[in-house]
């Protein structure tokens, strides 16, 4: 069911809807975080240049771990072709 969530980013208040309430307020609690850390950092930069940053951080952080994910994705699929392999050379021997 979807439901009206209200979060806090960045010293202001949000309505998001949604189905999972965690997720939302967990994502939200994350984007707050970056915004938090680059207004610490950045403190001349306006809210939006602040949004876009803290959004391109996450975008990055998404990619590496994408990037990641597919890359052991691979060296799992190989190795299992290697055990497979081996196996049926094994079971090849037996008979």
């Amino acid at each position: 069911m979807i439901q009206s969530i209200r979060v806090k980013i960045g010293a202001k208040e949000y309505t998001l809807r949604g189905e999972n309430e965690q997720k939302i307020l967990e994502c939200a609690a994350e984007v707050d975080s970056q915004f938090q850390q680059l207004q610490g950092k950045l403190q001349d930069q306006s809210t939006s240049t602040l949004a876009v940053v803290a959004a391109l951080n996450l975008a990055e952080l998404k990619y590496d771990i994408t990037l990641q994910a597919n890359s052991d994705r691979e060296l799992i699929t190989s190795e299992l072709d290697k055990m497979a392999r081996f196996l049926e050379q094994c079971w090849k021997k037996d008979k």
